[in-house]
């Protein structure tokens, strides 16, 4: 082992690796269906789309007595897979999937900034439904819980019943603020990157930005030409 060298990145980077294929949709999208899903966009986007509107069902279900528990826990232990993929993706598409593949791409910013809000109001609905399910919250009905859960989310917060205070309710609350603090920075980042910025009259700031432009502009133009040699080929 070279100890003047670093194994952080390496050890990272097969982990959240390793850890994305715990999840039904790589199974899908890599041994079931591979010919269909790769480069399909309909079915990431219906998969996304489809998934938000099943945790809003779960918050639903969660309230009715009419609904088995059987369903309800079936939910539940989906519900907690999928916030797990969800984590997982989005730390690999910050931290991995740029520097694996030197022509990594978004199909769109725009587009991947309104699939992170899909998933933020996702695990919204996910945790209402766990924390009702769970009876960690009585007596609330569905709009109630997804507050409840939103504001837990966002301001590391949760009003419930000192009696049901346990490992169990303490380990999922834990795992929520820490899934909202990074899902909420991560939306901010994206988000205000989309906002234009406008022109400063300080020479000296608006040269940097002009350089920085003209930068982009550059590699634009370098992995057009790429993606050209490539398709001549």
């Amino acid at each position: 082992m070279d100890r003047n060298k670093s194994f952080l990145v390496p050890l990272w980077t097969c982990l959240l690796t390793a850890l994305e294929k715990f999840s039904l949709f790589y199974i899908i999208r890599r041994f079931l269906f591979p010919k269909y899903t790769k480069g399909n966009y309909f079915f990431v986007d219906s998969w996304l789309v489809g998934h938000t509107i099943l945790a809003l069902l779960f918050v639903i279900f969660s309230g009715l007595d009419s609904i088995s528990n059987t369903v309800k826990y079936a939910l539940l232990i989906y519900g907690c897979l999928r916030v797990f993929e969800i984590f997982i993706y989005q730390l690999n598409v910050i931290l991995i999937h740029p520097y694996n593949n030197a022509d990594y791409s978004l199909h769109s910013y725009r587009r991947m900034t309104i699939a992170l809000i899909h998933n933020f109001f996702e695990i919204v609905f996910w945790f209402a439904g766990t924390y009702v399910t769970l009876h960690f919250l009585t007596n609330v009905d569905a709009t109630t819980a997804v507050y409840r859960s939103f504001t837990h989310m966002v301001t590391y917060t949760m009003d419930i019943d000192e009696k049901k205070w346990s490992v169990l309710a303490v380990f999922i609350l834990q795992f929520q603020g820490l899934i909202g603090v990074f899902m909420t920075i991560l939306s901010l980042a994206r988000f205000i990157s989309l906002l234009p910025q406008p022109r400063s009259q300080a020479e000296i700031e608006q040269e940097a930005n002009d350089q920085k432009y003209a930068k982009i502009l550059k590699e634009l133009d370098e992995l057009q030409r790429r993606v050209q040699t490539t398709n001549q080929t």
